[in-house]
């Protein structure tokens, strides 16, 4: 199995376990890293490379935007819109103009935003974890099975 192999069953794992707010810092890892892969596209005159990094940064981000509840996010979603937009602009000017300079200043963007958003989840999978009862994983001796005693083989 090759690195990019490995690479993908480890963000598919890490997909089905993550909560919302998970699976939001598995985007935002991802939107970094075509970022930083459109870098070094970028200093390798790898114009093919370059572009397929940024578009695919694009649809990270569209993704993240779609998904925005402004009914129920309120000013969180707006500020988050604003912050999707201004990235999509920059990443557009950057690939213009062939700046790396732009790009490593949206990476540095995204992964300040995904810090706040890991410490999110954190926080919700804490207080679910505290909020779960003991008796509610440990079920009573009244409600066990009676015991039987049967070996095989």
């Amino acid at each position: 199995m090759n690195t990019s192999a490995v690479a993908l069953a480890y963000r598919e794992s890490a997909a089905l376990g993550a909560s919302g707010t998970g699976i939001v810092v598995l985007l935002y890892d991802r939107l970094a890293q075509d970022i930083q892969s459109a870098i070094l596209a970028m200093a390798a005159n790898d114009v093919e490379g370059r572009t397929m990094h940024v578009s695919h940064a694009l649809l990270v981000l569209q993704q993240l935007q779609g998904r925005l509840d402004f009914a129920t996010g309120g000013s969180a979603a707006e500020q988050l819109n604003a912050f999707y937009s201004h990235i999509r602009g920059k990443l557009l000017e950057a690939q213009i103009k062939q700046s790396p300079k732009l790009l490593l200043e949206q990476a540095e963007a995204v992964v300040k935003i995904r810090e706040c958003w890991a410490h999110v989840d954190r926080d919700i999978r804490a207080r679910q974890i505290a909020e779960t009862p003991v008796a509610d994983t440990i079920s009573s001796p009244q409600e066990a099975e009676p015991a039987t005693m049967s070996w095989g083989a």
